[in-house]
């Protein structure tokens, strides 16, 4: 099984949508901690974390916490929160991750190799 830590996973899909964000420089994206069973990431402008467990390819996320700006795309943040909420399960396929609810697929995520910092 692929790992999911040390990666940053881009969302390229919600609830069989294109995900496109008004703020071209803007992404949905998720990083997992594996040694604390953390997760990281950005709603499109605002930042959340939590916590995860995992037990072979059952996956379920406690409440996050997430910082408060309004923005233009909050209506996919909400949807992104919600899913997370309802996640069970996932798949790592060709560096894509696919989260499942009742396992049917609900958002999948682009792999993206952590690169050094941008001038």
């Amino acid at each position: 099984m692929a790992k999911l830590g040390g990666v940053k996973w881009v969302l390229q899909t919600l609830n069989d949508r294109e995900v496109s964000l008004s703020d071209p420089d803007s992404e949905i994206f998720i990083q997992f901690s594996e040694a604390e069973h953390r997760v990281n990431g950005r709603g499109g402008c605002n930042r959340f974390f939590g916590n995860y467990e995992m037990e072979s390819n059952h996956l379920k996320f406690s409440p996050m916490g997430a910082t408060r700006m309004s923005c233009p795309d909050s209506q996919i943040e909400s949807e992104f929160f919600q899913m997370l909420d309802a996640v069970d399960a996932y798949s790592i396929k060709d560096n894509k991750l696919s989260f499942l609810v009742k396992d049917q697929v609900v958002a999948v995520f682009k792999k993206v190799e952590e690169t050094t910092q941008k001038d």
